[in-house]
């Protein structure tokens, strides 16, 4: 990769010592101009001549250039129309000249002098004039770092990035030549903000972006977009090759433990790059491709660097469409809940429901929660979903009471951001009491990731939940993302066995090893046992649990029939894995089910084994 002009030290900061640039051929006279003026906190860089000058012009970015207009080589004419035409116009400059006809006045003013200074040197005139122009100079600088620098970082922000964006772009077009833009996003940032305050969340940023900086040329652009997203903008570069190893880098840095204040923390970045003229063609589009490409980084698991793809384009013109009508749901009251019986299969009775939220879209219909649920919990909507949900099931619990259901008990599930951005005690505590209902009729179910997302808040809330009657179920239970710490130090009613430990009984040994372990853990603490994704009921015998629902549901109730439910009308559907119709019909007596239908579908020849999927009265 080639070096090109550094697009990153053109800014002097205000704090440091004004420059000031004296060309003369006169060492007497740069003598005394030094004298002078280094009395006023000037530093004086001297220049013999007027290449000198315009060299000393590109390496200190001075606040004020003092040039004589008579010297060898180039005039001090000439020197100042080259340096204003190499693009330094908004740097001042003073011409010291003997000439004092009109011609050289005129001139000095057309070239791009500001003012002139005559010999023989008036000191305090000098002086005068000096202090006047850097500090205004040094004003109009503070303004412009203001504007176009991160307070935070010092870094430039969004209006100075998007600048050097545009130029890069020109200058890779004009040198067709290959650039890379990337947009670093910190992994979970919103967790450390929330869990060690926002100092220690700003430390944060502050440190990632000198970690990124330091790794970077000189010549390579870094800003601060705002909140923990960064850009960089690569230059020159050969090949994607080039952006790969770079961005490698960056993932591998910005990967250890941060020590904030007296706690540490994990820190990682996804990385999306976009590559000129390959992806995009103009500053814009580069913009929007990297962050897309970052977006996919962040759905792969973060902590990782993903190149954009142009199918990425339509995936994510799908999502936005989808998250609009999502929005358009919500506010058109195209949502509703289905409830999922919880049978417990020593009473044989139905013992609860889960409330499960479904998505009745007018044109295509009935949308299952995976199509829509992420997106809900990324946009933020799954905030005022949620609370909807918890309103309507306290009033469905109401309904269900006046018909005469008594010791019903509903769970909800509870997403992660519910716990972080909502008064969750308050909105139960409030549809409790408006619809006359126990808090005992409700539990929440809530998975082992929100637990250790922001463990002390959520422990907080559950035990405040915990305190009006509410259950606490843990959800996923086995998935790995919390420790058997967990069990013991959150108020936890009922363990919930994840599908997948399910679903490879009775045929996979370490799948019924994990569930039973698991049952064994559950009983030692005296907690609930329930599993999800239950086929073969007959297994579920043979482990000790309290709770087993019928999670091979085909066909979920809505509110009108769960009243059946309760009054053991035979609408559960409940799929046995099993060899024969015969052992169906003897699992049906040893159970004391009643059959009221039976369908028969092949499951593999492999286990010779059939579903029947039946469904069954629960009466004993």
């Amino acid at each position: 990769m080639s070096n090109v002009v550094s697009l990153f030290s053109d800014t002097q900061k205000y704090e440091e010592r004004p420059v000031v640039i004296l060309a003369d051929d006169d060492p007497s006279i740069r003598l005394m101009v030094r004298h002078v003026l280094e009395s006023e906190d000037f530093d004086i860089v001297e220049a013999s001549d007027g290449l000198e000058a315009i060299k000393a012009v590109e390496k200190h970015n001075p606040a004020l250039i003092l040039l004589d207009a008579v010297m060898p080589g180039i005039d001090g004419f000439t020197t100042c129309q080259q340096i204003k035409e190499k693009g330094y116009t908004d740097i001042p400059v003073m011409m010291i000249t003997g000439l004092d006809d009109d011609a050289s006045v005129e001139r000095a003013y057309e070239v791009g002098a500001i003012d002139f200074i005559t010999k023989p040197i008036k000191w305090a005139v000098l002086k005068h004039r000096v202090k006047s122009v850097v500090a205004k100079v040094v004003a109009e600088r503070k303004v412009k770092l203001l504007a176009y620098r991160d307070t935070l970082t010092n870094l430039p922000n969004r209006l100075l990035f998007a600048d050097r964006l545009e130029q890069a772009v020109i200058r890779a077009e004009r040198g067709r030549t290959s650039m890379a833009l990337m947009l670093i996003d910190i992994d979970d940032f919103k967790l450390v903000n929330d869990s060690f305050g926002h100092d220690a969340g700003d430390k944060l940023i502050k440190a990632v972006g000198e970690l990124i900086a330091k790794s970077l040329r000189r010549a390579d652009t870094i800003a601060r977009l705002g909140g923990d997203e960064f850009a960089v903008i690569i230059e020159s570069i050969d090949s994607a090759d080039d952006a790969i190893s770079i961005a490698d880098n960056l993932t591998t840095i910005l990967e250890h433990n941060v020590r904030l204040d007296d706690q540490e923390t994990y820190t990682s970045a996804s990385i999306g790059i976009a590559i000129y003229p390959d992806d995009a063609k103009d500053a814009r589009t580069m913009l929007k491709n990297a962050d897309t490409a970052m977006f996919r980084a962040k759905e792969n698991g973060r902590h990782c660097f993903q190149f954009y793809k142009p199918e990425m384009s339509v995936s994510a013109m799908a999502r936005l469409d989808l998250e609009n009508s999502l929005k358009a749901a919500f506010e058109n009251d195209e949502f509703l809940v289905h409830y999922q019986p919880v049978i417990d299969i020593h009473k044989n009775d139905v013992v609860g429901v889960e409330a499960l939220l479904r998505w009745q879209h007018p044109d295509k219909g009935m949308i299952h929660p995976s199509d829509f649920i992420s997106v809900a919990e990324d946009s933020g909507l799954i905030v005022a979903i949620g609370e909807w949900v918890i309103t309507s099931v306290c009033k469905q619990l109401r309904v269900w009471k006046d018909a005469g259901l008594e010791n019903q008990n509903v769970s909800i599930n509870l997403a992660p951001r519910q716990f972080k951005e909502q008064d969750l005690v308050s909105i139960f505590s409030q549809a409790i009491a408006e619809n006359n209902i126990e808090g005992s009729s409700l539990s929440v179910d809530v998975t082992e990731r929100t637990l250790i997302e922001n463990s002390g808040e959520v422990e907080s809330v559950l035990k405040k939940l915990r305190e009006l009657g509410i259950k606490i179920y843990l959800d996923d239970f086995g998935t790995g993302y919390a420790s058997l710490a967990y069990l013991k130090e959150f108020p936890v009613d009922v363990v919930k066995v994840d599908r997948e430990f399910i679903a490879g009984l009775p045929d996979n040994e370490q799948d019924l090893a994990v569930v039973e372990a698991i049952a064994g853990l559950t009983r030692g603490l005296k907690l609930g046992l329930l599993a999800e994704g239950v086929e073969n009921i007959q297994i579920m015998y043979g482990i000790n649990t309290d709770d087993s629902p019928d999670r091979s549901v085909e066909r979920y109730v809505n509110a009108n029939d769960v009243a059946g439910l309760w009054n053991n009308v035979a609408s559960v559907q409940i799929a046995l894995l099993v060899r024969s119709e015969k052992e169906v019909l003897d699992t049906a007596e040893s159970k004391k089910f009643t059959l009221l239908d039976q369908e028969v579908t092949t499951l593999s020849d492999r286990y010779q084994r059939a579903v029947f999927t039946t469904t069954v009265s629960l009466r004993n």
